[in-house]
Parts: C-alpha cells; sequence; structure tokens
C-alpha cells in the first residue's frame, strides 16, 4: 500500500507524536508498504529518508520548535496531489496539514483515519494567552472535523470517551501508540552520571517532558523537595525544555534543592535509552497526556514509574506492580521513596516493568493498522458510488467564525 501520513509535527522536533509518527512509519515499511510522510519545513534540516515532502511553515512564539505549515500553491504541494495515495493517515497537533490530508483524501476519494494524539483543547494557552481560541471552541471544531472521518484512533480509552463526549459519531477504536521495545534493551549505562558527573551512590529520579504548563513539573519539583529532605542521595534529572524553564529553577531555589535539580535541556533521540538506563525511577505529574510514550519508554528501559493518577496509564502503571499511581504531593513521595529504598522491590518493579510494556510493542500496532487500513479501502471502493461526500453544515461554519471574531475583538481592545 501506498499510505500518506499528514504530520502537524515532524523531525527534527521531538515530541510524542514526532516518535510516534517515525516509528509507526518503519514499522509499516518493514512490512513492505510505502509510507510517505508530509509534514513542516525546518530551515536547514537535512532530510534521513526517503519519501518526505516538507511545506513552507513559520514558527510559532512560545512554542519551543513547534511550526505551523503554510499551504501556499507551491511544488510540494503539488507533488503530494500527484501521489497515488490508498489511504491517508493524519496525524494533527493542532496545525493545518491533517486537514490538508483531509482535503487530499476527499478529493481521491480514499479513506482518511486520524490518530488523536494530542487533548488540544489542553493547549489554547499558546495561542495568545488563550483569548482568542478557548478549549469550548476547540472542542467545537473537533467534533466537526472528527465527524467528516472514517476512522478514528484513540490511544486509550479516555481519549475515546472524551472525543465521544464532544458529539463525534464516528467509528473510533482504541489502538496504543507502540514503541520499538528493542531500542530500550541492553543499553550501556553511565551516559547520564558521566555527562553529569554524578556520583555512583546518588539516585536519579528522571523526568522526560516539555517545560510547559500543562506538563505539571513544578508538581514533581515540589515532590522532590519532600523526598530529598528524607533521601539526601536523590538528584532530580530533567528532561527538555520549555518556556516554564526559569520559572521551575526559581521554584527550585526557593525549596532550597536547587544543586540536586539538574535542567538538562533537550537530548538527542538517539541518547534517550542511554538516559533511561541510568535513572532509578522515572517521574511523572501531566495530566494533558493522550497516553504518554515517556512512560512507555521507561517502562521498556526497567524503569520503575511514579506517576500522578490518570486514566490514561490504566492498563500500562499498575500500582505495586511496575509503579504507582498517586494523588498528591506526599503519597508522590512516600511511593517513591518506597521503590528507591528497597532493592528487593526495586528489582522487582523493574523486571515487571519490561513485561508489562512487551503488549506495546510497534510491530502488533503496525500489524493492526495494516489490517485497518485494507479494510477501510475495501469498504470505500464498495460504497464510492453511493456514497455522499460528507459537508460541514453552513450554519455551525458560521457560529464557530463568529465565536472568533468576538474573541479576537475582545482581545485587540484589551
Amino acid at each position: 500500500m501506498k499510505i500518506g501520513f499528514f504530520t502537524d509535527t515532524y523531525l527534527p522536533h521531538i515530541n510524542g507524536v514526532t516518535i510516534s509518527v517515525e516509528t509507526c512509519a518503519q514499522a509499516l515499511e518493514a512490512r513492505g508498504h510505502e509510507v510517505y510522510i508530509i509534514a513542516p519545513k525546518y530551515p536547514r534540516y537535512k532530510e534521513k529518508r526517503e519519501r518526505v515532502y516538507r511545506l513552507l511553515s513559520v514558527k510559532l512564539p512560545k512554542s519551543t520548535g513547534f511550526r505551523m505549515a503554510l499551504q501556499l500553491p507551491e511544488k510540494a504541494l503539488l507533488q503530494i496531489v500527484g501521489i497515488d495515495f490508498d489511504i491517508i493517515h493524519g496525524h494533527p497537533s493542532g496545525g493545518g496539514i491533517t486537514f490538508l490530508g483531509l482535503e487530499t483524501a476527499r478529493f481521491k476519494n480514499i479513506p482518511y483515519v486520524v490518530t488523536y494524539h494530542t487533548f488540544l483543547n489542553r493547549y489554547t494557552h499558546y495561542v495568545l494567552y488563550g483569548k482568542v481560541i478557548n478549549p469550548k471552541m476547540v472542542d467545537f471544531l473537533t467534533k466537526l472535523v472528527g465527524n467528516l472521518l472514517d476512522y478514528i484512533i484513540a490511544p486509550t480509552k479516555r481519549v475515546k470517551t472524551e472525543l465521544v463526549s464532544y458529539g463525534i459519531k464516528r467509528p473510533i477504536h482504541i489502538l496504543p501508540s507502540g514503541i520499538d521495545t528493542n531500542n530500550y534493551q541492553n543499553i550501556e549505562k553511565g551516559f547520564l552520571r558521566r555527562k553529569l558527573k554524578l556520583a555512583q551512590n546518588k539516585k536519579i529520579l528522571l523526568c522526560i517532558a516539555r517545560l510547559g504548563k500543562e506538563k505539571s513539573v513544578d508538581f514533581v519539583i515540589k515532590s522532590f523537595s519532600l523526598i530529598h529532605k528524607e533521601s539526601p542521595d536523590t538528584v532530580l534529572v530533567l528532561i527538555g525544555d520549555g518556556h516554564e524553564k526559569e520559572n521551575l529553577k526559581n521554584l527550585a531555589k526557593d525549596l532550597k534543592i536547587e544543586k540536586s535539580v539538574y535542567f538538562c535541556g533537550v537530548i538527542a533521540h538517539k541518547n534517550i535509552p542511554k538516559v533511561y538506563a541510568d535513572a532509578d525511577l522515572f517521574v511523572f505529574a501531566s495530566q494533558s497526556e493522550t497516553q504518554g510514550l515517556v512512560i512507555l519508554e521507561a517502562l521498556a528501559s526497567g524503569v520503575p514509574v511514579v506517576a500522578v493518577k490518570d486514566d490514561v496509564f490504566e492498563g500500562v502503571i499498575t500500582s505495586g506492580k511496575n509503579g504507582y499511581l498517586v494523588s498528591d504531593s506526599k503519597e508522590f513521595a512516600e511511593r517513591a521513596l518506597t521503590v528507591i529504598n528497597n532493592r528487593p522491590v526495586h528489582q522487582a518493579f523493574s523486571q515487571e516493568a519490561r513485561l508489562s510494556v512487551e503488549k506495546f510493542s510497534i510491530e502488533k500496532t503496525a500489524l493492526y493498522l495494516e489490517k485497518l487500513y485494507e479494510k477501510l479501502i475495501k469498504e470505500k471502493e464498495v460504497n464510492s458510488k453511493r456514497r455522499k461526500i460528507q459537508r460541514i453544515n453552513v450554519h455551525q461554519v458560521r457560529q464557530f467564525i463568529s465565536q472568533v471574531r468576538t474573541h479576537l475583538t475582545n482581545y485587540l481592545e484589551i
């Protein structure tokens, strides 16, 4: 099959969607398919793979590297329209490329399936401080577009439940984004300790996340202050960057733990398995995830996890087996100390962590997608002659535009 991956974010920008797209593309290609990736153009980036088509883009403010593609009549756009896709798979992150995927699929009369990777309503504060686009408007737009799709993939049950609550009536199937577990096996230790010059007796608590408000890294730092008080040989290592970095550094200073909190910025993804290899515990507090691939990566590396309780981790973290799900800072600290200060417990959790993540292998994900694609293509062929093209109700579009205009006017008057 010729499969079009239309994604709003891709290499060199690293986040969960990028990793999911690249890993899935490789797995499908290993099964003999041709995967074409349509993504924003990044200046001076040298392409690492074939069949990638880049659209002119602009960098968004406060986005830590995210670029918005412009659908201009350029050569790449004409090339994309000319590709004989069998199916198009969208990977939205708040940009326009996945809308281009919908337009292309409708033009070619082929199936369009979307994986809902991101709770877009959790990120409106990045657009003019949330004064123009609000969460309710995003929910409304998601409903409009969602009901035009042939099929929707939700990484977790919680995502499916939320999409249904918007009023989406199209078929939704739960399919976790898989990871290549082989990338996290038998990794030599020492990379992170050498980089930060940490002694062997230091216990490393690791958190990999964008340093934005929605990731709740401040909760991790506050919880770590309780952990460090009881166990002074612990350090917190933060991998990632974002506009909250300075605020988080000041928080660590205020809590008098700045010498034990390491802000490492972005680390090349090829080195991330080496980072996990040195960690004693992975800590996470975000409640804006649709799945949380970093959790799977940590478990695949044999690193137990303590995270804030969230339905998206159902079936991933089993409290008392491969980690703990907690409700507050006090419980967070208590559970973390239980794991890192009890060697038999840590060893048991580590072993269970590796076993628990096997069901999330990318090979299983690719096999399911292959069968799904084949099914949707056959259905489209059977129904193409009698199926009418779905259209968004004009009144709904006017209502949405009116909402945007009202919020924009209010913002400009402030």
